[in-house]
């Protein structure tokens, strides 16, 4: 297994979510994969993908992983969050 020799990068929308989902009580991980951000809210659990701007939501990736990741999140349902509005509204507020 190698090693990821570059920093992931974040989304700009990504901070400002965290700190609403935080601001309502929320405990969230931020992770690399299979998407963005694992949330504790009220004894349930949420998995967020967070995406800056109004791109296709699953575009035809370039690598496996990518692909994986766009099956996972279409496969579980997984909400795309761009504002704190979304992501306190796909968590039940």
């Amino acid at each position: 297994m190698s090693l990821n020799r570059y920093a992931v990068r974040r989304d700009s929308a990504e901070q400002p979510i965290i700190q609403a989902l935080e601001a309502a009580g929320a405990e969230v991980w931020v992770l690399d994969y299979p998407v963005d951000l694992l949330v504790r809210f009220r004894d349930h659990w949420h998995l967020l993908e967070v995406k800056t701007g109004r791109g296709k939501l699953l575009r035809i990736a370039k690598d496996k992983r990518r692909q994986a990741q766009q099956n996972f999140i279409a496969s579980t349902g997984t909400p795309i969050v761009r504002t704190p509005v979304e992501a306190l509204k796909a968590i039940g507020l």
